[in-house]
């Protein structure tokens, strides 16, 4: 069983690290770009707010599809393992 965690805390480990691939590759320090803000908002301290956009990048969707596939597959694999002990 142990053998199972550690392939998979190590398998977790590398995805993490290549799907941050792109920001470890980026240049240091990042050169400023123009600030995007929305017209006649008001931030907390009286300046503009910033627009942050409503996309979710692959890795985000990736990470909760590979997650509920896992919990699937530990309640199948418990559920199988409790019938054929019984």
């Amino acid at each position: 069983m142990s053998k199972r965690i550690a392939g998979v805390l190590a398998t977790a480990g590398v995805f993490v690290v290549m799907s941050a691939a792109n920001a470890l590759a980026q240049t240091y320090p990042p050169t400023p770009k123009p600030t995007t803000s929305v017209a006649g908002a008001g931030g907390g301290n009286d300046g503009p707010t910033a627009f942050t956009g409503g996309r979710i990048g692959f890795a985000v969707v990736a990470i909760v599809v590979l997650l509920a596939l896992g919990i699937a597959a530990s309640v199948v694999a418990r559920r199988r393992s409790a019938r054929v002990a019984g």
